[in-house]
């Protein structure tokens, strides 16, 4: 097949006087070697490859190479659609893509409504209220302590070493600071004391679990974005058959009710009692090729699955489900 990848990465990001080059802004977008990685996992397995920008510009570059699939892990540049506008265009080009499509990555990426959807379908999660004007604060009764965190970023975007507060004044102090940074809404949740854990999904498959250990109790972008760095991880995480089966299952629905497709990752915390909330949703995880930096990629080599494998398992699920024959 001819597979075009799309994707943004950081070296082309845009200029904007608001996010410049160094911002934490941009840490969504990926690294080169991930492209290139990803183009070589599929020709190992015969396909034709040509890299793309994840862009408008590149519209008539895919009108002339007319790919039988795209490879998307477009992040976008601007805009709460951002995820978005890359299925978007491909849908109004008629080319199939792996991954969500525009409903599954505009509900993903909008982490109020995520929780809106969490909750409609019975799933649990941390009662949370948005905050649009940091001058106007919703009055709330979650009980303290909270988690302050922007409503449309990830890789730990916005969230630093104060994100949990104690108290309203530690809340209004945190959500001035989201807001300085980002001029975007922000989510407060309760904060759920206790274990965190990833679950990757991988086609139909949910791949084994990952416990994330942080001396903070929670992942920071700094932390995120360290090389070396305190936090670590264990997969398959230390749990009981019943609760590793009402996680996945609990990951397994989330990825339903978002109308996520081939590939996702998601946030869940475990507290004292063994209750278990869904944070967040992520239709594109990172897929950059050392597993002790993503945990997606973790999980698949726990699950027994190389680099090269787990590329072609996502491309399988997407022509499975798009009735794209691969020979």
């Amino acid at each position: 097949m001819k597979i075009a990848v799309l994707a943004n990465i950081k070296k082309d990001v845009p200029l904007s006087e608001d996010h410049p080059p160094s911002d934490e802004y941009w840490d969504d977008l990926d690294d080169p070697k991930t492209v290139h990685s990803i183009m070589k996992a599929l020709q190992k397995y015969g396909h034709e490859t040509r890299y793309l920008p994840g862009t408008v510009k590149s519209v008539q570059s895919l009108k002339r190479y007319k790919p039988d699939l795209v490879f998307n892990f477009c992040e976008g540049h601007f805009g709460v659609s951002r995820e978005a506008q890359m299925p978007a265009i491909l849908d109004s080009l008629r080319i199939p893509y792996t991954g969500a499509g525009v409903l599954g990555m505009s509900l993903s990426h909008d982490k109020h409504m995520a929780k809106k959807m969490f909750r409609a379908a019975g799933l649990p999660t941390a009662p949370s209220f948005l905050v649009i004007d940091p001058n106007q604060i919703p009055e709330h009764h979650l009980n303290f302590p909270l988690f302050v965190k922007p409503a449309h970023e990830g890789t730990s975007i916005g969230i630093n070493e104060n994100a949990k507060v104690f108290n309203q004044e530690e809340l209004v102090r945190q959500i001035n600071w989201v807001w300085k940074k980002l001029k975007s809404p922000i989510l407060v949740e309760e904060y759920i004391d206790g274990r965190e854990f990833t679950v990757s999904i991988l086609g139909d498959e949910v791949l084994p679990i990952v416990e994330i250990v942080s001396p903070t109790g929670y992942y920071s972008n700094e932390q995120k974005e360290q090389e070396v760095s305190e936090v670590y991880r264990v997969c398959p995480a230390h749990l009981s058959e019943d609760k590793t089966n009402e996680i996945k299952q609990i990951a397994r629905q989330a990825m339903y009710e978002l109308e996520l497709s081939d590939l996702c990752r998601m946030d869940l915390r475990m507290d004292s009692q063994e209750n278990v909330y869904i944070l967040e949703v992520n239709p594109l995880p990172l897929l950059y090729p050392d597993p002790e930096q993503a945990s997606f990629v973790y999980s698949a080599r726990a699950a027994g699955y190389t680099y090269t494998e787990m590329i072609n398992k996502i491309v399988l699920s997407a022509c499975k489900r798009l009735g794209i024959t691969t020979t």
